[in-house]
């Protein structure tokens, strides 16, 4: 019996050889099969006794050797930031992996470095990070010895990831690398350009990410102070205007301005959680802190702090932190039962 489907070569009664492909849904006997084609007539392609004749040689290619982007799509600020984002995600990946880190690892770290120790449940809800996910992150860091995972000083209950020393070289020698990135992709603007960018690009991120949990907030219908933000000593007006706190500006400038206000009217205040509270002290922080100018920090050692200043992004300023607030109901507290654990 012969195989449903079958190939070869055969030879006609003059010798002449050919070849066939033959498929058949039933048992065929292929040798009579072929045998009467022979008899009947019909041309059969017969296989030359010489290989072929090389083919010509095709004529040179007109394709580009090279890439193209498309002209008009360079006129796409969406299409420019993803093709861009895409080579600088590539850099950022290549630095991290040569580490045994991953981007979540560098967010991690960086933001325990801007905010101090966090717990984990203030970690995954800053980061926007599944719960889950954000333990494995910190276990893994934690295996490195760059985080560990202590009693809170101020509350005992609770437990903070915290960066070690370890971690926080680490975190110095890979910004540095990363930064290294950045000149190979920005080489081709000069300093200038680069920070224009930057606060250009820092902008559109603000416009695009909500708003951190636990900021202050100016009243909706309060308009901007001067930029020199100082004692009013004139006695021509006592607007509510003149006690409002600008918290892009350096803390420095706010700490003078709260011990000023002290005993006027109105006195140094923000609004937060839609309530108006009075900063009746304050001082300036020992260290630096970065975030959104004015967040809001526990923080172990210098308490309520808030966070200030035209360059708070870079983690350069120092803060306010904050010693004696009143209430809109004229109540003195601790700032921290006005900037509860809610806030963290």
């Amino acid at each position: 019996m012969e195989q449903p489907v079958v190939s070869g070569t055969a030879q006609d009664p003059e010798g002449e050889r050919f070849a066939f492909v033959a498929i058949s849904n039933v048992p065929t006997d292929w040798a009579r099969v072929l045998a009467a084609l022979s008899d009947s007539g019909l041309t059969l392609g017969t296989l030359p006794s010489e290989p072929p004749a090389a083919p010509p040689a095709a004529p040179p290619s007109t394709t580009p050797a090279t890439r193209m982007t498309p002209p008009s799509v360079l006129d796409l600020h969406a299409y420019l930031l993803t093709a861009i984002g895409k080579a600088a995600r590539r850099r950022l990946t290549d630095r991290l992996t040569a580490r045994g880190l991953r981007l979540w690892h560098l967010t991690v770290m960086a933001l325990l470095a801007d905010l101090g120790p966090q717990m984990k449940t203030a970690l995954a809800t800053r980061l926007d990070m599944n719960a889950s996910d954000l333990v494995k992150i910190v276990n893994d860091l934690d295996r490195a010895g760059h985080v560990d995972c202590v009693r809170d000083t101020v509350d005992r209950r609770r437990v903070v990831v915290r960066l070690t020393d370890e971690g926080r070289a680490a975190l110095a020698e890979l910004s540095a690398d990363i930064a290294s990135a950045d000149d190979d992709i920005l080489a081709p603007l000069t300093p200038a350009e680069r920070e224009q960018l930057g606060s250009l690009l820092r902008r559109v991120h603000r416009h695009l990410e909500p708003e951190p949990a636990g900021v202050v907030h100016e009243h909706p219908t309060a308009t901007r102070r001067p930029r020199e933000q100082g004692p009013d000593t004139s006695a021509r007006t006592r607007n509510v205007e003149d006690g409002r706190i600008d918290w892009s500006l350096p803390a420095e400038s706010i700490a003078p301005f709260v011990a000023s206000r002290r005993e006027a009217y109105p006195a140094a205040y923000t609004h937060h959680h839609g309530r108006r509270l009075e900063i009746l002290a304050a001082e300036v922080t020992r260290r630096a802190y970065a975030g959104t100018p004015g967040l809001v920090l526990h923080t172990e050692d210098e308490g309520v702090v808030i966070v200030a200043g035209p360059a708070a992004h870079t983690g350069r300023n120092r803060a306010l932190a904050l010693t004696r607030v009143r209430t809109e109901e004229g109540r003195e507290s601790a700032p921290e039962e006005c900037f509860g654990p809610a806030d963290v």
